[in-house]
């Protein structure tokens, strides 16, 4: 897949802001990193990007993101000018970021973004809390914070549409289609790299988020995780279980700010073919 990696942030609208940024930080282990104008980035704390922002003004998706080094950068924005899609420029729009283009998917309820940034010094965190650098980034980040994004599950009226776009124009590959009775593309799970689903696309023509996973180490990480929600008051909705596509063991909950939360690990890999 060359420079185009996994999920790199989304950023969501929150029903309430301070409580959801306060369950992010105290329940979740989030790092806060800066605040702009009425939104609020936060990250895991293993490097200096936010994996998620929020500002207030109800629920869902407002953009997501994925990474790209220099070269599949410009591929990239050459192959989205060719098929006449229409670009906005976001060059350090957000914090960390070097370069930025943002567009619409071809279904018009969904915003993407590719991105450099500066900070790479992490692309999977999954096993780095050992090492030396990875508590030193930020200290105020809790041993119980998941260490990055695993993907997103997304809501589109067209999600064969926007994941044909995905694999023809960014050169994403399809995992898996769950196809209705009639034919019709209901549920479809494309990847970026190796991992089997960056970004989920559910039919569904009125909402943008079905949930937003986060990656945990592995299993006790998500045990330790879920024993610290219920500490600050709140449940699991559904979990743990060994998920259907992706075979990844999860869990899911509703935040504050009104949006679903997965927790997750040991999500398939699929080789390119």
């Amino acid at each position: 897949m060359g420079g185009v990696r996994r999920l790199e942030h989304v950023e969501l609208l929150v029903s309430n802001l301070d409580p959801a940024v306060a369950f992010y930080t105290d329940a979740l282990g989030l790092v806060e990193l800066d605040r702009d104008d009425g939104t609020v980035y936060l990250g895991c704390g293993l490097d200096e990007n936010f994996d998620l922002a929020v500002s207030e003004g109800g629920t869902g998706v407002e953009h997501f993101a994925v990474r790209a080094d220099e070269r599949e950068f410009e591929r990239r924005r050459e192959r989205l000018v060719e098929s006449g899609v229409d670009l906005d420029r976001t060059d350090g729009a957000e914090p960390g970021q070097r370069d930025g283009i943002r567009f619409d998917l071809p279904g018009g309820t969904l915003s993407m973004e590719i991105v450099r940034i500066d900070d790479s010094r992490y692309q999977n965190a999954a096993d780095v809390d050992g090492l030396p650098t990875a508590s030193s980034v930020h200290r105020t980040r809790s041993q119980v914070a998941p260490v990055d994004l695993s993907h997103i599950t997304t809501m589109t009226a067209a999600p064969r549409e926007d994941a044909e776009f995905l694999r023809d124009v960014l050169d994403f590959r399809i995992s898996d289609v769950g196809v209705t009775p009639d034919g019709d593309w209901e549920m479809v799970f494309a990847r970026a790299g190796d991992y089997h689903h960056d970004v989920a696309l559910f039919d569904h023509p009125e909402d943008t988020l079905h949930h937003l996973a986060w990656e945990m180490r592995d299993v006790s990480h998500i045990r330790d995780l879920s024993d610290r929600l219920a500490a600050n008051g709140h449940t699991l909705e559904v979990g743990p279980v060994r998920h259907g596509p992706g075979s990844n063991i999860a869990a899911y909950f509703q935040e504050p700010g009104g949006n679903r939360f997965e927790i997750a690990t040991d999500i398939e890999t699929v080789g390119p073919d």
